[in-house]
Order: C-alpha cells, then structure tokens, then sequence
C-alpha cells in the first residue's frame, strides 16, 4: 500500500489507497447481502482489499494491476486459512474486477465475488463530488454521478 500511495501521491483522480478498498468491501457486502449472493462477509472482504494490490507493480513494472494482483494475491493466500475454492474465488476476483459479469451470470461463488467486486469498485467512486471529474478520462456514462449507499 505504501508503494501505490507514493506512486499515487500527485493523483488527482481517483486514487487506490486504502480508504477505496474499504469502501469496496463496504459497497460488495451490502450488495452481497440485498441480492441474496450468499458470500462470506470475510471472503468479501478479502478480495476487496486485494483487487487493487497489484498496482504497484503495474507502475513500476507496466504489468496491468489486475494480473498482478492475482499473482501477489495468491502468495498472500497461500497464508490463510481459506479454502481452495475461497482462494480460487479471491484470486479470479482480483483478476477479473474490471470484467464483464452480470447477476444473471453469477451462479457460483467465483462468478458471484468477480461480480460484486466489480460492481463496488465502480459504484464506489464519487464522481459527482470529485473536483477532477470535468478533466476525468472515464466517458460521462462510465462515470458514478448517483450515491446509492
């Protein structure tokens, strides 16, 4: 984290410290919860503050942070006491949180924590109140104008 808040520190967009990651876990919870996913508030958590750990790298070393991130994620994991298949889901969640899955895809757990964790990490951007959001090189459509929790 240290490493991404130094290579982030003149960002004036959205920037990936650790205050994002807890607003998408934060964000992937609830969403979680009100469409009835059924993941393990920690498996959540977990990948949240994961998804993004592969920044730097990405700006160190030009490997995009979502590769990356799997890679350093795994060797994290490798620690825990999670399962197999939490592991496998954390991982491809940090792999794919910038992918393309949708609720109606989402039937087993990867699917469902890729999703949700998608899902946040967009909808926890506050374009509307950001003072960098008419310079901002997200299309408008792209852009998070709503607050919703």
């Amino acid at each position: 984290m240290e490493e991404i808040e130094a290579a982030e520190s003149g960002r004036i967009y959205c920037r990936h410290d650790f205050t994002h990651l807890m607003d998408v876990a934060r964000i992937a919870y609830i969403l979680s919860v009100e469409e009835a996913l059924c993941i393990q508030k920690d498996v959540i958590y977990a990948a949240a503050l994961l998804h993004d750990i592969g920044r730097s790298k990405e700006y160190t070393d030009g490997i995009p942070h979502d590769e990356a991130g799997a890679s350093i994620a795994e060797e994290i994991l490798k620690r825990s006491s999670y399962s197999e298949k939490e592991r496998e889901a954390i991982i491809t969640a940090v792999r794919d949180h910038r992918g393309h899955y949708v609720p109606e895809e989402a039937s087993g757990l990867i699917e469902r924590l890729s999703y949700v964790i998608k899902r946040a990490d967009k909808e926890s951007r506050l374009c509307l109140s950001c003072d960098a959001r008419d310079t901002c090189k997200w299309p408008n459509d792209k852009k998070n104008m709503n607050i919703k929790y």
